[in-house]
């Protein structure tokens, strides 16, 4: 697919008519802690962002939604995803992390061309939208050259999915390059909904001395497999290298020395409550108390979908299940354990404003709060598994799913409605995964 703006995928404004939509009706978390919940309110979006939020808000002339039966809350953010393999989703059900390395980094990786890693972020843009996230930290850590990482920041542009870049080097290879080819790309793409950062296997003092002197932020995926973990995070933190423009993933399995370096830092963090335990990644229990003691926000992510499918409903119920399945496991041992710290507002801000953090964005999207950009998700209350469930908190935390996604708004643009994305999107994105999977397939056969 070429890495220019595309004609097929139409990206149509919120309204033909008027660049005043009013969302009219609905419950509205705003996961704003002054703004709270409100049983029947209203929000007003003037161009790309929120104007009000509040109750009988009247615009002359704008676009009426009608809201009524209806949970608006912000558009989720996932905090870490591969959105390059989108085409290989469904090829790895029951892999292990050595199995997922080798069906994607170690396995198809090396072969994608430019129109396979769009191809690929495509599939997952569209697949995140339709599920109501509204956000992702795109881990692009196969950008094997400046023409495959523009490629994938052309995916997120044409699927109208605001994203943030993370490039980084392909996994087994040297990360010296990764801050001037994501400096490259900052300069060679201009959206307003796509950012750029830099991406890491390991914490790397060569690579966060270099970012920091870019300006670019890091995602990192941090855990026990690189090693000396801990006198590495210390000799970062000791030169003022671990900071507040760090994003964390996994964070699994991590020495308390390393989780107090992170807690002081005020670096973002993400748990992956699917994805640890899917790869057996360490203990697989997502580290719940140790992440919310940190002085930074907390997200989720949905890491990859090799083996699921992107959802934030998923990660939220997973991670409540997995968490107090661990909770009383350790109180039948004879321990001390909390088994409610996970409320369903807890949950929400996870999945919301928690992943805006480790976006970099929390003053932009996360919330439904005036002056932020117009990033809305409405849900049918009236689905079956949401009809009759009395708090909406706890109906959007623990019994909704993506089917119940019936609106989409990204910066004031209609991405979905009525149950179904807008424009030819979704069949554009179908068209070229299935051919790029295919010519993948066939360059792993030996010819006879």
């Amino acid at each position: 697919m070429p890495t220019t703006p595309s004609p097929s995928l139409p990206l149509p404004t919120a309204s033909p008519d008027t660049s005043r939509v009013l969302v009219r009706g609905a419950t509205v978390l705003t996961v704003d802690p002054e703004l709270g919940v409100l049983p029947r309110g209203d929000v007003l979006v003037e161009g790309e962002r929120i104007l009000a939020v509040g109750t009988d808000l009247s615009a002359a002339g704008a676009t009426v939604i009608d809201a009524t039966g209806m949970i608006a809350l912000p558009g989720f953010v996932d905090a870490h995803v591969h959105a390059w393999e989108g085409q290989l989703r469904g090829s790895g059900p029951v892999v292990d992390f050595g199995g997922y390395l080798g069906l994607t980094a170690f396995g198809a990786g090396p072969r994608y061309s430019p129109d396979d890693v769009y191809a690929g972020t495509l599939a997952t843009a569209v697949s995140a939208l339709d599920a109501g996230i509204t956000t992702v930290v795109d881990n692009a850590h196969n950008a094997l050259t400046l023409e495959h990482a523009v490629a994938g920041v052309q995916a997120l542009t044409d699927a109208g999915l605001r994203g943030v870049a993370a490039v980084g080097a392909p996994f087994g290879s040297p990360d010296d390059g990764v801050v001037a080819l994501a400096a490259r790309l900052r300069e060679s793409t201009s959206t307003p909904l796509v950012g750029v950062r830099a991406f890491g296997v390991h914490p790397s003092d060569r690579l966060w001395r270099a970012a920091a002197e870019a300006g670019l932020w890091v995602s990192t995926e941090l855990g026990p497999h690189t090693p000396d973990l801990t006198a590495v995070m210390g000799a970062l933190a000791a030169s003022g290298l671990l900071g507040e423009r760090h994003a964390f993933n996994h964070c699994y399995d991590l020495p308390e020395a390393v989780w107090r370096l992170v807690a002081e830092s005020g670096a973002a963090v993400n748990l992956c409550p699917r994805s640890d335990a899917a790869f057996g990644l360490g203990s697989a229990v997502a580290p719940v108390e140790a992440a919310l003691a940190c002085r930074g926000e907390v997200g989720l992510s949905g890491d990859n979908e090799i083996s699921y499918a992107l959802s934030m409903f998923a990660e939220m119920q997973v991670l409540q299940s997995r968490y107090r399945a661990e909770a009383w496991r350790r109180r039948a041992a004879g321990e001390q354990a909390e088994t409610d710290a996970l409320t369903p507002e807890r949950l929400l801000r996870m999945a919301t404003l928690g992943g805006a953090a480790n976006a970099g964005l929390a003053d932009r999207v996360g919330s439904l709060t005036p002056g932020k950009q117009a990033d809305i998700v409405l849900l049918r209350a009236d689905s079956p598994r949401l009809a009759g469930v009395p708090d909406p908190m706890v109906a959007v935390t623990a019994y909704a799913d993506t089917a119940d996604v019936d609106t989409v708004l990204v910066a004031g643009r209609l991405r979905k409605r009525y149950g179904r994305l807008v424009g030819r999107t979704l069949q554009t994105a179908q068209e070229l995964a299935v051919e790029s999977r295919e010519r993948l397939a066939a360059s792993t056969r030996t010819p006879a």
